[in-house]
């Protein structure tokens, strides 16, 4: 009986170290890390992943690799870069080689940033991407609220001059990523209210003016009127002698 619980105790034993060993953090050898000019790679690393990229602007690398005890290496150490591309192999006797991609004098672009549209609320631009140049007249607006869309969310946006408008002309420049600038002339317009005072200046005829015009009047109404009966007494005393002339 005795020598049965022993056995089942030693069966018992060993599954618990088994299980113990099980759950211990053990190492394995492989390369931990891979790194150039004391730099990351692209993608970061993983040792499941056997492609990288690196960009740089020297003329040399440093190739260096983080191992794990007892793995055996090579690729690593200086390189002279001779070319704008150049492929390095770091190889490992556990997981194989691994192949890195490294340009030279490289800049990684990122799309570039484009004004989709380019409002500004209360007037009418007719914004045109092509078009970087704009004038703008405003009533008496402090600022102007300035929407727009990108193509990129990425894009840094500078908006400069929008505010404290004079009476003359201002400028508003919108930058895009230090680089692309659209100008808005902005003149402001003033208000000139023009009060003519026109002065109506009525003269006023003096009584003895106003009697010598009446009295002008009167004249020449009545030499019209004696000339007139002059006329006409003058025909009929004509008639009258013609008259008695043809009767004799």
């Amino acid at each position: 009986m005795n020598l049965f619980f022993y056995y089942v105790n030693t069966i018992n034993m060993k599954k618990i170290i088994l299980s113990i060993l099980l759950l211990l953090p053990f190492s394995i050898n492989a390369i931990e890390k891979i790194k150039i000019n004391n730099e990351d790679l692209s993608p970061y690393f993983d040792n499941k992943i056997k492609k990288y990229n690196y960009f740089t602007n020297e003329d040399e690398i440093n190739i260096k690799v983080i191992t794990s005890k007892g793995e055996i290496i090579s690729g690593d150490g200086i390189f002279e870069l001779k070319d704008k591309e150049s492929t390095f192999i770091v190889s490992s006797d556990k997981y194989g080689d691994f192949i890195i991609t490294v340009f030279k004098n490289y800049r990684e672009t990122k799309n570039k940033g484009e004004l989709l549209s380019l409002d500004i609320e209360g007037y009418n631009l007719n914004f045109n991407k092509d078009i970087h140049e704009y004038d703008l007249n405003i009533l008496d607006e402090e600022n102007l609220n300035i929407t727009y869309e990108l193509n990129n969310e990425n894009t840094d946006v500078k908006v400069i001059g929008n505010g404290n408008f004079n009476n003359t002309k201002n400028v508003i420049k919108i930058v895009l990523d230090n680089e692309e600038e659209y100008t808005i002339n902005v003149f402001k317009s003033q208000k000139v209210s023009k009060v003519e005072n026109t002065v109506t200046k009525t003269k006023t005829m003096s009584y003895a003016k106003k009697e010598i015009v009446k009295y002008i009047i009167i004249t020449i109404s009545c030499t019209l009127i004696f000339l007139f009966y002059k006329l006409v007494f003058i025909s009929k005393t004509t008639l009258n002698v013609l008259s008695n002339t043809l009767h004799k």
